[in-house]
């Protein structure tokens, strides 16, 4: 009987020690570029109806949850009550003010404790620099629980999910808001083609270090193989997850069929129909440009294959992108 006293009374001051160690207070926070004005994202970080329809990365885990909300959309006081399954549990976010370029929220976790939320809102004119963060303040004896917890991986990786379709959504308003542009869409036939490259699954946020780091050594490659390339850096997109902001992707240049390229990917298409855009303009607002090609192939009843951008314009060498050429085709049926 002492043996098991002794033995508790060891696990419970192991305990106290360890709650003197852990952590007092969990900080999680994830930023992205957006590029719409900070007077806009403000007006829609203010409003959490628009957060939960549009970009929480939580609302898709239980389409049956339970919620309100009440006051008015980017005023004090303005609150989101919300229950559902085990994923999303139950709680409530309050608007509390704004300091500054910061918008301050109270995150109550449904008698689990509270947490304060923010927005920093940096004005990069016309884009915002925006950072996403909770601070939760951790009560003595739930500390040691937490030395085993890594809640900066488990929380943020819902964070990066959420600013990554915020950011879409924004910049796809924006594209909606602009005047009118109607796109030139040629039907051509290509012979069969060759391309090498390097495939991978890669998130929205990463394409572009995807690209920088496999383009210029795809290149050098090449060059030193003495392989001549038939094409600029070229993006193959085989797949395309918006809702898990994911695409299968290959970073790729057009060769001489027959021709392969140690320790490089070959991909092959056969002879085909393709639709062709010329798009000039920035990267991430070619949306418009996709959006009609995908409606004139409902109108042809066209069936997609994937998907290729070239990149004719080297950022490097001009800087305005207005005058950024990519080459749009998409493999069609």
């Amino acid at each position: 009987m002492k043996k098991v006293l002794y033995v508790v009374i060891g696990l419970l001051v192991l305990y106290i020690i360890l709650a003197f160690v852990g952590p007092k207070e969990i900080i999680v926070q994830r930023k992205i570029a957006i590029n719409r004005p900070v007077s806009v994202v403000k007006k829609k970080l203010g409003d959490f109806q628009y957060f939960h329809d549009t970009w929480s990365p939580w609302t898709e885990r239980d389409l049956n949850m339970t919620y309100s909300y009440g006051g008015t959309p980017g005023e004090i006081g303005h609150h989101y009550a919300w229950s559902g399954n085990d994923r999303v549990g139950k709680g409530e976010m309050t608007l509390t003010g704004y300091n500054g370029d910061t918008l301050l929220q109270r995150l109550s976790l449904g008698g689990r404790g509270e947490a304060k939320s923010y927005f920093i809102m940096e004005d990069n004119n016309p884009s915002t620099n925006l950072t996403w963060g909770m601070r939760f303040n951790v009560g003595f004896f739930q500390r040691p629980p937490m030395l085993f917890v890594n809640m900066d991986k488990m929380l943020g990786e819902d964070y990066e999910k959420g600013l990554i379709v915020l950011k879409m959504r924004l910049e796809d308003e924006q594209t909606a808001e602009q005047p009118a542009v109607k796109y030139t869409i040629n039907e051509l036939e290509w012979p069969d083609v060759t391309y090498v490259g390097k495939k991978e699954t890669v998130l929205f946020q990463n394409l572009n270090g995807f690209f920088s780091t496999n383009f210029p050594a795809l290149s050098q490659d090449l060059e030193k193989n003495k392989i001549e390339a038939k094409s600029m850096p070229t993006a193959i997109f085989t797949s395309y997850d918006e809702k898990n902001a994911k695409a299968d992707v290959v970073a790729a240049i057009k060769v001489e069929e027959g021709k392969k390229l140690k320790g490089w990917d070959t991909f092959k298409y056969k002879k085909s129909k393709v639709l062709h855009v010329a798009y000039y303009g920035s990267y991430e607002k070619s949306a418009l440009a996709h959006a009609q090609i995908g409606d004139y192939m409902k109108a042809h009843n066209m069936k997609q294959g994937d998907v290729l951008e070239e990149y004719m314009t080297s950022p490097m060498q001009e800087k305005d992108t207005a005058k950024w050429l990519t080459n749009i085709y998409y493999f069609v049926k």
